[in-house]
């Protein structure tokens, strides 16, 4: 897990990047919360999800599984890096502030890579202003209990 700036992405890197801008763009949300995601999969395929947010927790949509449903959709699920980008309408959250996935989100990635095989995922999550962008795997973001052998 490490910080890099938007110009040290490489190009596909930065599409994907500006993707999930694009996507944040089309969230929905009483409270002004923008959340975009954009999954690259393989044959450069990209598949976007937004923030659906309702008055009800329960009927709401991440932005992340709104991109997986849609790689799923699709037939795709081969997921080979995921970009996420958020502004949210809080008291002391600033444009360098970075969202990570939620954990109900990181707990469908988690099962996604289970079931398909693969060892890890890349993130790169994103500042609003691009300024800071967090590059982690799965593994590093999802949250660990160690069991201690006796």
């Amino acid at each position: 897990m490490n910080y890099v700036a938007y110009s040290d992405l490489n190009k596909k890197e930065r599409l994907l990047v500006d993707k999930a801008f694009e996507a944040a763009e089309h969230s929905v949300s009483p409270s002004g919360h923008k959340v975009g995601s954009a999954i690259l999969c393989e044959n450069d395929e990209i598949y976007l999800g937004a923030t659906n947010t309702r008055s009800r927790a329960i009927g709401s949509t991440c932005a992340e599984r709104m991109a997986v449903d849609q790689m799923v959709f699709h037939g795709k699920e081969k997921p080979q890096l995921v970009a996420l980008v958020g502004f949210l309408q809080r008291e002391k959250w600033t444009e360098d502030n970075i969202v990570t996935p939620c954990g109900v989100c990181l707990e469908m990635y988690w099962e996604m890579i289970m079931r398909l095989g693969l060892e890890d995922l890349e993130f790169l999550c994103t500042s609003w202003n691009k300024d800071r962008i967090l590059r982690a795997k799965l593994t590093e973001l999802y949250p660990r209990i160690e069991a201690v052998k006796r």
